[in-house]
This record gives structure tokens, sequence and C-alpha cells, in this order.
């Protein structure tokens, strides 16, 4: 009962790791199509602008298909929660409309999870208080994930490239703008993505203290 009710809670999961993958992969084709190799060939100018176009189509599938899996992990985690699919209108508000929709209620008569019985046990006022907390905790955490994430990539980039870490930085500092918006899509991510897992922790963590509590019994 309890592994059916983390399968429903991992599929917007699942969907929503697919995101970066997406990026990286659609980035990865992008660079790999240069169109300024084909310098000194012939049919250059045809085959220059075919490959532009080609380049031109693959970050517009990219992006596309990023935008597919958001929507599809919304849509998951709605039909997880038994809400009416109205409520995929949030998405359009990014990371904060699907923490909004990660905190409405399970409307399935049926829901018996250890997370749902948590929230259930929850007047209005702990309700409020504890979504709160955990919105500062997700978000103060996120950064953190960030800024681990930042040291690994230097620490990576310096080991491949030979240069040291401050020279590293010189590099991102001169194109901070770049660097400052993609660290905070990351956070944005991080954060999405830990209130993706809340429910799945929650129900792993009741699982094993109540396991834990039995064998102490016993």
């Amino acid at each position: 009962m309890q592994l059916a009710a983390n399968r429903k809670h991992l599929w917007p999961v699942v969907i929503f790791l697919t995101i970066p993958v997406i990026f990286i992969a659609g980035g990865a084709l992008f660079a790999a199509i240069d169109p300024e190799r084909l310098a000194g060939h012939t049919n250059y100018v045809r085959n220059f602008q075919l490959l532009t176009f080609a380049r031109s189509g693959i970050m517009l599938a990219m992006f596309g298909s990023v935008v597919i899996a958001w929507f599809m992990a919304c849509l998951l985690l709605l039909r997880s929660k038994s809400q009416p699919y109205r409520g995929l209108l949030l998405a359009v508000l990014g990371p904060i409309g699907l923490a909004v929709l990660a905190s409405l209620r399970d409307l399935s008569p049926d829901s018996c999870d250890l997370y749902e019985r948590f929230n259930r046990r929850l007047n209005a006022f702990l309700r409020g208080a504890y979504e709160i907390v955990f919105f500062i905790l997700a978000w103060t955490l996120s950064w953190q994930m960030m800024l681990i994430k930042r040291e690994a990539m230097i620490a990576f980039e310096s080991a491949m490239t030979g240069l040291s870490r401050d020279q590293v930085l010189e590099q991102e500092n001169m194109q901070s703008a770049m660097w400052a918006f993609s660290e905070l899509n990351e956070v944005m991510y991080f954060f999405a993505l830990l209130y993706l897992l809340r429910p799945i922790c929650i129900n792993v963590l009741g699982s094993m203290f109540k396991h834990r509590g039995s064998s102490e019994v016993t």
C-alpha cells in the first residue's frame, strides 16, 4: 500500500528530472553543429544556412521539450492528488506555482499514505505555519545545493583545464550576468525538486520509524 502511494508521488519527480537531461543533450547537440567548420567547402553558403537552420530547430525543440516536461510533471502532480486539472494554470507561475500545487491536499478518499495522514492531522494554523517553515527551509537549502554544485563544477573545470580556482572564478566573473542567471535557474529547479520529493521523503522516513518502533516492541 505504501509502495503504491510512493509510486504516484514518484512519477512527477521522474518527469521533472528529465528537464536537465534535455538541456544537456540539446546543448551538446547544438554545440556539435558548427556551421563555421564548413568554411572553404563547396556550397558553403547553402550548407551554412542549412546548419544554422538545424541549430535553430534544435534550440526550439529543446525548449519545447522542456516546457512539455514541465507541464507533464505538474499534470502528474495534480493527478496524484486527485485535484481538478484546472489547477494546471498555476504551472505558468514556474517553481512557485509548482510549490502551490505540491501543497494542495489529496482529494482521493482512499489516500492512506503517511504524508497525507500527517497533513490531515494539522489544523489550518499549524498547516500554514508548516508550509511557511518548509518554504523558507526549501529556499535556503536550494541555495546551498546550488553553491555545492558550483564548487564541484569549479573543481572539475580546474582539474580538466589545469587552471587554478582563482583563474576559473575570474573567467566566471567576466560573464557574471550569465552565471547569475544560470545559478538563479538552478536554485529555482532545486526548490521545485524539494517540493516534489517532500511526500516521498516523509513516507520513507515515516515507514523507517514505524518499522523501527515495531521492531523494538517485539
